[in-house]
Parts: structure tokens; sequence; C-alpha cells
């Protein structure tokens, strides 16, 4: 029963009616916990209004504030109800907050950023039923918290983290829940991983591991493996920017959209489950600042997973939704030259438990293989015209007839003809195959032309912007920022930097690990097969660089260069079937030994 207290106004007249509360106050009186929610399905609009409210707000803590209401009132609901949906709602937005607050220019958001954090943390671990899962989570908010914070000044030590103390006293309370041995250490390396990205990407004056000019931005994580990788709310355009196309490839298994853009702009994610009663599917939401979307389809139909994208006009700029079949893990990130903002979806998780097992073996069954360039993408060319494109893909009708009929493994090409794949495509194809593998296979080449022998790379960010793998990965980008338009040199050290710290935050869980296990298994496997024949070979080693075709690659992943094309000597091995027959079976004996164990 609720009672009505009725009042007269000074005149004796009929009392003045009630003011309509806003959703921000509405959700905010249910958080009061005497108060009684509503039905379900009005909470959760009420929660979704919320948070949608955050991605128009300004940024920063007026939107951190919006989205941290919209979760806790989402925990409120998971409390009574039990549905893992609005735990991983509230988790999503609880990242989301810590993002908005940690991009805030007042300090003090810094602590908010880690208490919404914590609560993620904590949530996590109540979803999962394990306490060892909130042990991982408080653990690597703690890593990345502490390296936040600031510094003491004057000489006074700094003020305590009323945040970082709360989650001591619970690592504390948990620690029968802390991991050992092998696990224990790669949770510490994770922590480094953590507090890495975070003091490279930190926007305080002097905490920045890279120079005032490059780009910073802003990654979040949270339990169930979503990940978004955006620019800073600074970053925002002065002027209005246009979505030039919108690419996209879905399978059942997985999706890929990736959305162009004339020039750079800051964007917001956002997601919501599924709606039964009202036929709605489940939906993830990208809003682009400043963007207009002329000439480009409202609708478009893409089948599998991702059933469809659409694209509407809002307030301050464009709404780019897609359409989910189901409930999947998603990955948002963004490459600039020309600016795109990418979105996987999977039914696959991004952390998956694929160590050798105790008889050795991993399991392999589906390897990707990416014969580099392609169509009027030539790649390098030799001192006599020999093309990269044509001997990485002869390669690669090398390579798959072996694993097929060798180790009798399914392998998907992601291009079967002399046809430009751009690069994200690539990637995406191996997505949806739900490769176990990828190799992408390229021809070196150097400046001068003196350079031999063979070198293997995985995606990292080099520790020198300036290291001549960074200056590989840029030119091997470069043919899809020639094809973008927008000007910029994708060479230019604070280019690279933006680009390194983008894709560090790519690697996710031990998958850097995994990729650079593989790497050196091929790297190995080519001068073993080359050697007899070719004793000359030099090893060029193996190193991480930042080559999109590698970005968002949920498998471990590789590029192999075969030999510098640039060179004459190795030109003319490229142009024989013995040598390109020797890379193939060299890529298949790293496809093999890594399955076995090795």
């Amino acid at each position: 029963m609720v009672a009505h207290t009725l009042g007269c106004g000074a005149d004796g007249g009929a009392p003045a009616a009630p003011a309509a509360l806003s959703d921000e106050q509405r959700a905010a009186a249910l958080l009061d916990p005497g108060a009684l929610l509503p039905p379900r399905a009005e909470t959760v609009a009420l929660a979704d209004a919320v948070a949608i409210a955050s991605s128009r707000a300004e940024a920063g803590a007026p939107a951190a504030a919006l989205a941290e209401l919209a979760a806790d009132l989402r925990v409120r609901l998971f409390r009574l109800d039990q549905a893992a949906t609005d735990a991983r709602e509230a988790m999503e937005l609880y990242s989301a907050a810590a993002t908005a607050f940690r991009a805030s220019a007042d300090p003090a958001h810094l602590e908010r950023a880690c208490q919404a954090e914590r609560r993620r943390a904590l949530l996590a671990g109540e979803l999962a039923r394990d306490a060892a899962v909130a042990y991982r989570e408080l653990y690597l908010v703690s890593r990345r918290y502490a390296a936040l914070s600031p510094p003491a000044s004057g000489g006074a030590p700094p003020a305590p983290s009323p945040c970082l103390g709360a989650i001591a006293v619970a690592l504390a309370q948990a620690v029968a829940y802390r991991p050992s041995g092998d696990a224990l250490r790669a949770l510490e390396q994770e922590g480094h991983r953590v507090e890495g990205v975070a003091l490279a990407l930190a926007l305080a004056p002097g905490a920045s591991a890279a120079p005032a000019s490059a780009a910073p931005v802003q990654a979040t994580a949270d339990a169930a493996g979503d990940l978004v990788v955006a620019p800073p709310a600074s970053a925002a355009p002065a002027a209005p920017v246009k979505v030039t196309s919108i690419e996209r490839h879905g399978s059942d298994k997985g999706a890929r959209v990736v959305i162009e853009l004339s020039a750079p702009t800051t964007f917001n994610v956002g997601t919501l489950p599924a709606d039964e009663t009202a036929g709605k599917d489940a939906r993830i939401f990208v809003d682009i600042a400043r963007a207009t979307s002329r000439g480009v389809a409202r609708e478009i139909e893409v089948g599998g997973v991702l059933r469809r994208v659409r694209v509407g006009v809002q307030p301050k700029g464009t709404r780019v939704v897609l359409d989910l079949a189901a409930n999947l893990y998603r990955r948002i990130f963004y490459l600039p030259e020309p600016f795109r903002i990418v979105v996987d979806v999977s039914t696959r998780p991004p952390v998956r438990d694929d160590e050798a097992k105790p008889g050795g073996a991993r399991e392999v069954r589906r390897v990707a293989i990416d014969p580099g360039h392609g169509g009027n993408d030539t790649g390098a060319v030799g001192p006599t015209g020999l093309k990269e494109k044509d001997v990485t893909l002869d390669v690669a009708h090398r390579v798959a007839p072996l694993l097929a009929r060798e180790l009798k493994i399914e392998t998907l090409l992601t291009r079967d003809s002399d046809v430009y794949v751009p690069l994200e495509l690539r990637t995406a194809r191996a997505n949806a195959f739900h490769a176990d593998l990828f190799v992408s296979i390229h021809c070196n080449a150097s400046d001068n032309g003196r350079a031999r022998g063979v070198q293997t790379f995985s995606l990292a960010a080099p520790h020198d912007a300036e290291s001549t793998s960074a200056a590989l990965a840029a030119r091997e980008n470069a043919a899809r920022a020639a094809r973008g338009g927008q000007g910029a040199d994708p060479g230019d050290p604070d280019a690279r930097r933006e680009v390194a710290a983008i894709l560090s935050n790519l690697n996710v869980g031990d998958m850097a690990a995994r990729s650079r296990h593989f790497a050196e298994l091929l790297q190995r496997s080519s001068l073993a097969s080359l050697s007899p024949r070719y004793p000359d070979t030099k090893d060029q080693g193996v190193k991480g660089a930042g080559f999109f075709v590698l970005a968002g690659a949920d498998m471990p992943a590789a590029l192999f260069e075969t030999s510098f094309i640039s060179n004459p000597e190795d030109e003319a091995r490229l142009a024989t079937a013995d040598f390109r027959q020797k890379m193939a079976d060299a890529i298949v004996n790293a496809i093999r030994a890594y399955r076995e164990g090795k």
C-alpha cells in the first residue's frame, strides 16, 4: 500500500502537481534499500535509459556518474533476480564509468574510477561464484591504480587511497584463494602488463611513457572478456567528420564491422541485452562524436551471429547499432590512418586455456594462412621486378595441401587469388573461422638492399618507435593508409606510439606470450628447413611490432618474413620453387611443433 500525504497551498487552493522526476532521479531513488522496485521490464528500461544518457552526456565526470548509477541499479536487480545479464551489464557500466572518471582532469576522480573498478571486480567474483576470480580482478585493479596514484609532493607522503585500502583488505581476506606456482607467476606478469599500460597511457603530467605529442588511448576490460580501446575525450574533433564506409564480415561463429571515417574522432560504446517480450535482439551501439553518415545505407543485412548493422542520426553525431543473434564476447578498438572503429563479436571467449595438455599436445584443428598484399597492392618489389604479392600467394598455396594431407588440419586462405583484401578483413576471416593459429606470409625489404635473411614477428609494441621493427610495421600498414587518403605519415614516431598504445591492449591474457612462442617456433623451423641447402641464411630473429593485420586476432598469430625481396640474392631464391617449398615446409613444421606441445 502506498500512502499519499496531501497538503494545501497558502491560499487554501488545490495542491500543486508534483514535478515529474527525471530518469536519473528515479534511478537514484530506487537504490534506497527500502524502495520497492517496479516490474523487472520497467526497471531494466530505466537502467538502459540512464546508460544511454551516459553515452550522450558531457565527457568525463557527468558521463561517469550516470554510467555508475545505471550499474548500481543493475546490481540491485541482480541481487534480487540473480540474472547473469544484469551482472554483466553492471560490470560493463562500471568499466565505462571508470574510463570516464580517468579521463576527467580532476585528480579526485581517479579515486572514483578505482571504486568503480573495485565494485566491478567484486561483482565478477560474485557472478562466477568463485572467490579466485574476485582475487584476480581485485589484484589487477590494485596494480593499475597503484601505478596511477599521484606521487608525493613537497616531501609529504601521498594521501592514502580509500579504494586501494579497501582492496588490500579484500585481498588479505581472500588470501586462501590466491593462485600459486605458474598461475601466480602468470597473474604477476599480467599485473606488470596492466601497470605498464596504465603508466604509458596516463594523462597526468610526467606520468606518460610517451611524449606529450603522442595521443594516449583509453582502455577498459571486464571479467567477461569484453574490451574497449578508444581515444580519450580530449581527442574530440573541432570540425564534423563523415562515416565514409562500413565494412562487415559475418559468420555463425563471429563477425567484424569496420567503420571508416574521414578523420579521427571520439566514440562511446554501449550494449543492450535481448528483450524477448519486445522482440528485440541483443545490441551493441557505437556513438560517434560529430559524425555525419549521409550516403551510408541506414540498414545493412549481414547474417550469422550478426543479423544486421543499423545507422542512425544522433543530436551529437551518428549511432551505429549491431543487432546480434545472441549475447557474444565483444572487442571494440580503433586504428589510425585512416581512422577506423573496429567492432569484433565472437562466440569464443578471448581468453582460453589451450596450453599444452598433460600428454603434451595442443588442440590445433583450424589454421588461417594469410598471403600478404594482393590485387593493386603489390607489396615490395625486387630488383628484377618480382612482386611480394605473388610470392606470398604461391607459398600459401603450398602450405594448405600439406596441412590437410600431413596434419589433417582444416585451412582457410584469407585470399585465394590475386585480389586486394583489407588488413582488417583478413583477421576478421580468421576469427570467424575460429582458427587456432594465424600465419601472415610476407617478404621483407630494406632501403639499401643489403639486408638478408628470415625474420618472424608477433604483435607487440616495440620499445623504440624509431626502431627497424616499427618502421617495417609502418610500411606494411601503409597500404591501408594510402587507400584511406587521410594524408598522415604512418611512419611518424608519434603515430607509431599511438598504434603501440592501442595494440598493447589487444593482447588479452597470455595471448602475447603464446603468439611469441609460436613465432619462435616458426623462426627456428625456417632456419632448419633452409640451412642444409642455403647455409648462408641469416637469422634476423623474432621481434614484436604493431602490424595491423595481427590486430584483434583471437588466436596466437605471427607474421613471417620469408626473406628480403629487396636483396638480389634473396630475390633470386624467392623466385625458385625449391625455396618457396622450403618456406611452406617450415610453416607446416612450426604448426606441427606447436600442436605437439613443443
